[in-house]
């Protein structure tokens, strides 16, 4: 309902319209173009999980798709982790509360309330993931992995660090085998990119830093809810080292800002490792998850990102004009939006003929044609 609330007080932005019209795209002809990228969304990212969202979109090119998507993907991931828990030897009651305080925390809740991400998907199939190596199932583990990888190009680049790991601590073989297939992965993207004379768009740089006590309030915030429990692991939280890198050293070329902020979708994947964390953290100290429960609690009434925040409130809807541009959708008629209509273009993206002025990270705003 919050959700609907925001698409109907015309609140959702770029990536909503970005990722209805891409979808529609698909459905109809696989290019996955849109106005606002002004190319196709696929030398942007390497999003090829999101087709299984396009016969969706055909039977329903409307925002409530994608945010119906959004929603069940990171309502879904608390199901997949519960099952990660009982997996490894949780008793019933801690996996629960394990499980619920991640859908509470202000992370979480962030996710779900923000404007739609491919990344989205990423803490449910790495909970699925973990479930399949806890089970060292060979062809789970590779389904799994290049379900994963599906998401987003810098994936892969985390697998074959996960990989090497697992191969040289935990199963030689599955680890080998993840590895070699995020290699594949990473090498077939980049070569099919190369043979079109491009390359991802919107790949950061790299970079000291910028903002070392805002990152140590991250970790803080995004640790509380699990009632710092990852932490129990010692040495072994180094192997989020790349996550990490990525976050506080990444940057893009439309401004310096923050990447490693809770409730954004850049944390997605460091949020599902912590979590798995978590989730071994409490198999030897299974009292641990009830604090958990109650420290995102408190996460969520004072650091959430959302209406749970004491002092939140619900957007007020914009009915007539979220109408004039859902209206679009079925008569297909051209249309031309600027950067001060965002939400309006997001609910008429299902019309292939609404543009959208084409954001360049380096140029700015343009007119598409």
């Amino acid at each position: 309902m919050l959700d609907l609330n925001k698409l109907y007080a015309l609140e959702y932005q770029l990536d909503n319209g970005i990722f209805l019209q891409m979808l529609a795209h698909v459905a109809k002809d696989g290019s996955a173009f849109n106005w606002a990228e002004g190319q196709s969304h696929w030398y942007v990212h390497d999003s090829w999980l999101l087709i299984v969202l396009a016969p969706f979109v055909k039977l329903y090119p409307y925002q409530e798709t994608i945010v119906a998507a959004q929603v069940a993907a990171v309502a879904g991931a608390s199901i997949a982790l519960y099952l990660f828990a009982r997996t490894i030897g949780v008793d019933r009651t801690p996996p629960v509360l394990l499980a619920v305080a991640y859908l509470i925390s202000p992370s979480v809740q962030g996710f779900a309330y923000a404007d739609f991400s491919e990344s989205h998907f990423e803490p449910l199939l790495i909970f699925a993931l973990a479930i399949a190596v806890a089970r060292r199932s060979f062809w789970g583990t590779l389904l799994c992995a290049q379900a994963l990888m599906g998401v987003k190009e810098d994936i892969a680049l985390f697998l074959i660090w996960f990989g090497v790991a697992g191969a040289l601590w935990y199963d030689r073989r599955l680890g080998t085998s993840v590895a070699l297939l995020a290699v594949a992965n990473t090498v077939g993207y980049y070569s099919i990119l190369a043979l079109h004379g491009s390359h991802p768009t919107s790949a950061p740089f790299y970079a000291l830093p910028p903002y070392p006590l805002q990152n140590i309030a991250f970790l803080l915030e995004v640790l509380a809810p699990f009632a710092f429990v990852p932490l129990l692991l010692g040495r072994r939280v180094l192997l989020a080292l790349p996550l990490l890198i990525e976050l506080f050293w990444g940057n893009y070329a439309h401004g310096p800002y923050p990447l490693a902020r809770a409730g954004v979708h850049y944390t997605e994947a460091l949020i599902g490792l912590i979590a798995v964390g978590a989730a071994i953290g409490i198999r030897k100290r299974p009292n641990l998850a009830k604090w958990s429960l109650v420290c995102a609690c408190f996460m969520a009434l004072f650091f959430n990102t959302t209406v749970l925040h004491f002092g939140r409130h619900l957007y007020k809807p914009q009915w007539a004009r979220y109408e004039r541009a859902r209206a679009l959708v079925p008569s297909q008629k051209p249309a031309q939006f600027d950067p001060s209509t965002l939400g309006q273009w997001a609910a008429a993206a299902g019309d292939l003929n609404a543009h959208q002025w084409y954001y360049n990270p380096i140029t700015g705003w343009s007119r598409s044609k």
